[in-house]
């Protein structure tokens, strides 16, 4: 078996002084930064490298009792994971997860090698494992799984009621900040034909903890998933395929690009880099030799200048802007609704006219009584009138003076109660008050606001 040398040459801070460890394996390895060691896990045993203080670990040789299994296992199939200070590895095909105890791999799930979940992602949340995504057998998932540590279960880790879910995505970035996860540039198949995969932009964001999505718009640009992407602080770092180097800000929803290609070509796969205490450390092929060294430089160092700073989201006014423009074109139909109706809706009649003698109101007919439209007509044409004068109108020959009385006060309250039920208005139309040349007499008015009557009503 093929024997790989590693040497491990860490810059301190202050960059005045290197320190160098060499190390050497056999055939591949899956190497892992979970602070504040750097995992190293061979075919046959692991190690760790303490940051930043350099120290390692004795090896410990794994026991295999198995032969077949120890020709099977793969180091570079498994992603490591540790819960409550215990070493669990998950085989990136999906379902069988193992827990390193001592020197031994034993095998805790009751699951099987499904490889339902190739190129899916994974992360730590709540002491479990989770998974999102992932491809298989022509179809691609759009939902969480997670490996339960006391059941020993993988389960699904469903959303709530929504109207928005993402498609199923494989080889996808993954930024995740507390119980806040973003999905970008990642791919999805295409709708018509299984086989085909397609570049997909938008970017998807979850809550852990409420179990919702949202759909934040498209990106800018598309990076891919390579495997050197890492994250820091609040940003994620790329790297595209012109070898430029891509650092998203989720403060500000922003991009920069830094052509550093002299850096970007000699970062090693087999190693995310990480950042701590603002020195990025990363593992890079020396071209020269053919050795890998481990790297640690300043971030700003690392990234050097900015040559493009612009929003990583695309401006889509709809999607951000859609709920408040809907609204507001709604209220606006209701007011246009509104409109319409009371202008074309019949309108109510509230004036009294006349024609060829006949009073209306509108369309409808109005019948007085003889007295009731002589005594209406005098009021429509003069302002005040004497009582006298409205006693001559009514009043019958050869009976008592108060039976005409009477008479008129009964003429008049019937006016008074036919108006109001005709014109629906709570008023009295016939008033009277003192004269204003003889306060002892006694002078009648009529509201005429409610009349548009012809000179030839009034004198007929």
């Amino acid at each position: 078996m093929k024997k790989y040398i590693i040497l491990l040459l860490l810059f301190s801070a202050s960059l005045l002084k290197a320190d160098n460890l060499r190390l050497s394996y056999l055939g591949e390895a899956t190497i892992t930064y979970a602070k504040p060691y750097i995992y190293l896990i061979e075919k046959n045993s692991y190690k760790t490298i303490k940051i930043p203080e350099l120290t390692e670990s004795a090896p410990v040789y794994f026991k295999f009792s198995d032969s077949t299994f120890y020709k099977k296992f793969t180091p570079t199939s498994f992603q490591l994971n540790i819960i409550d200070n215990k070493l669990y590895i998950t085989q990136n095909l999906g379902g069988i997860v193992y827990e390193i105890r001592g020197n031994e791999l034993v095998r805790i799930d009751h699951s099987f090698e499904h490889k339902m979940q190739i190129n899916s992602q994974q992360f730590l949340y709540d002491n479990r494992i989770f998974r999102f995504g992932g491809y298989g057998f022509w179809s691609a998932r759009n939902f969480f799984t997670y490996f339960d540590i006391n059941s020993k279960e993988w389960e699904s880790y469903s959303p709530v009621q929504g109207d928005k879910v993402p498609p199923g995505m494989f080889d996808v970035n993954q930024f995740k900040s507390g119980e806040d996860i973003s999905y970008f540039n990642g791919m999805v198949l295409n709708a018509f034909d299984n086989l085909k995969f397609e570049r997909n932009q938008d970017l998807w964001h979850f809550n852990l903890r409420s179990k919702t999505w949202e759909n934040r718009g498209k990106t800018a640009l598309f990076f891919g998933n390579n495997p050197q992407n890492f994250q820091y602080d609040n940003y994620f770092v790329a790297f595209n395929e012109e070898r430029k180097i891509i650092r998203v800000n989720f403060t500000d929803d922003s991009y920069e690009i830094f052509q550093n290609e002299a850096v970007s070509s000699k970062i090693s796969p087999q190693f995310k880099p990480f950042v701590e205490n603002g020195i990025i450390y990363y593992f890079a092929n020396n071209h020269s030799n053919g050795d890998i060294e481990l790297v640690s430089v300043p971030i700003d160092k690392f990234l050097g200048n900015a040559i493009l700073k612009a929003p990583f989201l695309e401006l889509n006014l709809w999607a951000k802007y859609s709920a408040y423009i809907i609204a507001i074109i709604g209220l606006f139909g209701c007011f246009l609704v509104l409109y319409f109706f009371l202008k074309l809706r019949p309108s109510k009649a509230t004036i009294i006219k006349d024609k060829d003698g006949i009073l209306y109101l509108g369309k409808a007919t109005i019948n007085f009584e003889e007295n009731e439209l002589k005594v209406l007509r005098h009021l429509l044409k003069k302002d005040d009138v004497p009582n006298s004068e409205l006693l001559e109108l009514i009043e019958q020959k050869g009976v008592h003076f108060s039976h005409n009385i009477r008479l008129k006060n009964d003429v008049l309250n019937q006016l008074n109660l036919k108006l109001k039920a005709i014109l629906q208005v709570d008023t009295n139309f016939i008033i009277f008050k003192k004269s204003d040349t003889d306060s002892r007499l006694k002078v009648y008015r009529l509201n005429k606001q409610f009349f548009q009557v012809s000179e030839e009503f009034l004198n007929s």
